[in-house]
């Protein structure tokens, strides 16, 4: 039978009214009495009621992280931060992170935020990048739950963000491809719905507008999944970007005018694209250099292909981060909100080199 609060009491010899006044962190119980509490709560193995609780003090102590995908490895080392945030002792209370996977289906990531944000949680992490989820961010905000933002910088909002510079890094991935002689790249985009994948593009032209270097506009590739109907998981998410670069790269060896090195927003289309050219003949890098974006393994994602030369996002270091500040936004309401911008990391996987033609 489990123990409760008058059993605590009794155990304690004091009144339930001091013992509920401790398990709530409202003051006036005395060292002495709280010591004695205690002992009685582990040697009953007592555990209040969450609800009760969070009624009284109005706090649950539970924030919500919501993801596209809880499934994904590619998401793993962001987990792997937000749990590592939440397990320091940088506050007087523990924190428990409830997370969400709404699959990419709009309608049900907006009834998940909707019901945390009624009382469920003290706050809501929210990842992604994704140009439909706009509005709903701006509504959780105009309804005052405490927000932090991953990767998705809406400027009009003053909320705690933890930003991923992918202008930068897109910069200096396509920046390594002409420092290794290369004057023909072409960019394979991500989703044209996602902020990042318009960030990505603008590093890329940055780049070559400061080196002088002509944007080809037959080498601006961008999927079309509209005709493939949207994704609901991660396995047919990666299926549609792996069939997305394997059929582009297949269309551009096609025509005369064919690049000596390609950008890719992401890695997963990369590989799609490495096919291709192994089944052209072509070898990576000696007849075209490779690079992607996310450092995400063929292997987690069930195709067959070597690694490649990557930028890799600082994903366990941004979900810390988010939960740091979103633990100090819950302990100091008055707190300023704060933008903790991270950078991008080069993994040289030897995929690209100089071009076999100038």
């Amino acid at each position: 039978m489990l123990a409760t609060i008058k059993d605590v009491a009794a155990y304690a010899g004091v009144s339930k009214t001091l013992v509920s006044r401790y398990i709530n962190g409202q003051g006036g119980v005395g060292l002495e009495t709280s010591a004695r509490i205690e002992q009685a709560i582990k040697a009953l193995d007592y555990r209040p009621n969450i609800l009760a609780r969070s009624l009284v003090q109005r706090r649950t102590y539970c924030i919500g992280v919501t993801v596209d995908d809880l499934s994904s490895s590619f998401v793993m080392p962001l987990i792997a931060g937000l749990e590592q945030g939440v397990s320091r002792e940088t506050a007087p209370h523990e924190y428990t992170v409830i997370y969400t996977n709404s699959c990419g289906d709009p309608e049900k990531k907006k009834r998940q935020l909707n019901f945390l944000s009624q009382g469920h949680v003290d706050g809501l992490i929210i990842y992604g990048s994704s140009i439909t989820d706009d509005n709903l961010t701006r509504q959780l905000f105009a309804s005052g739950v405490p927000l932090v933002i991953i990767e998705n910088e809406l400027l009009d909002l003053r909320v705690n963000k933890v930003l991923i510079d992918n202008v930068a890094g897109a910069f200096d991935a396509t920046e390594h491809l002409i420092r290794c002689g290369h004057k023909k790249i072409a960019h394979f985009g991500g989703d044209i719905n996602m902020r990042v994948t318009l960030d990505r593009m603008n590093g890329f032209m940055r780049a070559l507008q400061k080196y002088g270097i002509r944007l080809e506009s037959d080498w601006m590739i961008f999927p079309e999944f509209a005709e493939e109907g949207s994704w609901h998981g991660s396995d047919a998410s990666r299926a549609l970007f792996y069939k997305y670069g394997y059929n582009s790269m297949k269309q551009l060896l096609q025509t005369n005018h064919v690049p000596s090195a390609a950008f890719f927003a992401t890695d997963i289309a990369a590989y799609g694209a490495i096919r291709a050219l192994n089944e052209a003949g072509l070898r990576v890098p000696e007849d075209m250099s490779i690079i992607g974006f996310d450092d995400e393994s063929a292997a987690a994602s069930f195709f067959d292909a070597k690694p490649i030369s990557t930028m890799r996002q600082p994903l366990q270091e941004a979900g810390s981060a988010a939960i740091d500040l979103m633990i100090q936004t819950l302990e100091d309401p008055h707190a300023k909100p704060v933008e903790k911008h991270l950078r991008t990391q080069f993994i040289d996987r030897q995929t690209t080199a100089a071009p076999n033609i100038p």
